[in-house]
């Protein structure tokens, strides 16, 4: 009678049905946060670094924006002290 030894083979299987119910939990929630963040919000799309500094330095009214910047208008705006958020981009935005 041969011994019962567990394989990496069985163990990858368990470990990928974990990993997917995980990711799928994880991904909803991103969503869940994503559609809070723009539920609302205007989209200005590559407008926003100029939007978010009128808004920021009083030049237009307070309201939520959300749209499109570069790593490098990010930083310009970051050490203008203008308060944005990432808003998380999920796989399905591609599709």
């Amino acid at each position: 009678m041969a011994p019962s030894v567990s394989t990496g083979r069985q163990q990858d299987k368990i470990n990928v049905a974990n990993m997917d119910d995980a990711r799928r939990v994880v991904m909803g929630e991103m969503k869940k946060l994503r559609d809070k963040m723009v539920d609302g919000a205007e989209d200005v799309g590559s407008k926003f670094p100029e939007e978010a500094r009128k808004i920021h330095y009083g030049e237009s009214d307070k309201k939520s924006i959300h749209g499109n910047a570069s790593r490098e208008e990010v930083e310009g705006l970051l050490e203008e002290g203008v308060e944005i958020a990432p808003i998380p981009v999920l796989p399905e935005d591609n599709n």
